[in-house]
């Protein structure tokens, strides 16, 4: 058996090669098999500031465990790998549909491997209506889908 401080340098040299907390590393190793309660999905300039930072809050507060970009990812890390492991390593998604959401390919990729999971997903709207998700060819996102069939 390992002893205390052998466990504890693995943990933080698992820390260093992973860029994922120790925190969140004991938290797997103990038997979670969750890194993140809630992962939150949004269009930064839209809302990262505002809202996006007022949710993570909220929920640290609250003793949640969550991912929000600018508080978890740091400068060097392999933003789309680590994005990836916490989205499917999240119990629920919050997606902050914004005006902007849809210019976002990052949204929008996050967005289809939030629904490859079975994780639930809060949909929040933010200076937007669910049914611009509905009817998106007359919306506030129809520019912007116009522009990725253009694209094809």
């Amino acid at each position: 058996m390992a002893s205390s401080s052998s466990s504890h340098q693995q943990i933080s040299d698992l820390n260093a090669f992973s860029g994922i907390s120790s925190q969140r590393i004991r938290r797997r190793l103990c038997g979670s098999s969750k890194l993140y309660d809630v992962f939150i999905n949004h269009r930064g300039p839209d809302v990262k500031e505002t809202l996006a930072k007022n949710i993570y809050k909220s929920l640290q507060e609250l003793q949640l465990s969550a991912f929000l970009d600018s508080e978890e990812l740091e400068l060097g890390d392999v933003f789309p790998s680590n994005i990836e492991t916490a989205i499917r390593s999240s119990s629920v998604h919050i997606a902050i549909f914004s005006e902007g959401y849809a210019d976002s390919a990052w949204c929008l990729a996050e967005l289809y491997l939030m629904l490859e999971t079975d994780a639930k997903i809060i949909p929040v709207f933010y200076d937007v209506s669910p049914s611009n998700l509905r009817f998106i060819e007359k919306g506030v996102y129809a520019q912007a889908f116009a522009k990725y069939e253009e694209k094809g």
